[in-house]
């Protein structure tokens, strides 16, 4: 038998290594959502949707999430759900009453540009009579493009926000300098929108398994092959070929499916990602290129 102070250090250790088990886990876990975000980052910043937006549904969510553990007939307190998400009791109550995302009025992601163009529509100052937005010189005290910005976008410097403004093609300019609005709503590229539907479900899939099944392990593994072709048909061809062995694939796991029909003791499921990148864009600048060439 040991004596007291080595159970203490015998406890100490163990207590230390439980720690640093701990630590390394989120650690790795920061990474990995890290990863997550700087894409999901690339394609937000490169359509133009706002952080405030984004953050406004993060904390939703969060709440969302909340109210959905120890569910067992009892209401979630606003206070245990601040505590689960780190959120204030006034922000949970404002979100609780906020409710489901609403695709009214503020369905639009926020920026800076958009309040610019916003306020470019609305005010007086910077729209016609008949309320259109009026071609507006890039300097200037009264009704200039330079004032817009200042009063519409806080600290954001003039001509930043134009360049971001044409970059999103909200915007045009002339040769005498003066900007003009041609579009008020910002344009979601259809990249976006197709590969935020491939992710939800698959995450959504992980995060309900993980729920299911807690002690459970859920195996999930990516893997990316690069294939180069010399032509455009090469290319389709390829995407048809993986496309049939897509639906083959599936088939199989069907008929595999079927033979555990009748028992439902123990469940697996699996989702299945495809993600094809093709190099069209360098081609036909290519093409140009050598058509402008001759």
């Amino acid at each position: 038998m040991g004596t007291p102070a080595a159970k203490l250090d015998l406890v100490s250790d163990k207590a230390k290594a439980t720690r640093d088990k701990s630590s390394r886990r989120l650690g790795a876990l920061d990474e990995s959502l890290g990863l997550i975000l700087d894409s999901l980052a690339t394609l937000l910043v490169e359509t133009g949707y706002g952080y405030t937006r984004l953050a406004k549904l993060a904390k939703l969510s969060f709440v969302q999430a909340a109210q959905s553990i120890g569910q067992s007939g009892s209401k979630v307190s606003n206070a245990r759900i601040a505590a689960l998400t780190g959120l204030t009791r006034t922000e949970v109550s404002q979100l609780l009453r906020q409710g489901i995302r609403d695709p009214g009025a503020d369905a639009e992601p926020e920026n800076r540009a958009l309040r610019v163009a916003k306020g470019w529509a609305i005010d007086s100052k910077f729209a016609d009579q008949h309320g259109m937005p009026r071609k507006l010189p890039f300097k200037g005290r009264g009704q200039s493009f330079s004032s817009l910005v200042k009063k519409y976008s806080g600290d954001i410097p003039a001509r930043a926000m134009l360049s971001e403004m044409k970059r999103l093609r909200m915007v045009t300019q002339d040769g005498e300098d003066r900007v003009l609005l041609v579009r008020e709503k910002l344009g979601i590229s259809r990249t976006t929108m197709l590969a935020m539907r491939a992710i939800s479900p698959w995450v959504e899939m992980l995060a309900t398994g993980s729920e299911a099944h807690p002690l459970g392990e859920v195996t999930s593994k990516t893997h990316q092959v690069r294939f180069n072709f010399n032509s455009i048909s090469q290319l389709s061809a390829a995407v048809r070929e993986l496309e049939h062995r897509r639906i083959a694939f599936l088939n199989g796991l069907e008929r595999l499916a079927e033979t555990g029909a009748g028992s439902r003791k123990h469940s697996l499921r699996v989702s299945i990602a495809v993600a094809a990148e093709s190099s069209l864009r360098s081609t036909k600048y290519r093409r140009k290129v050598r058509a402008e060439s001759k």
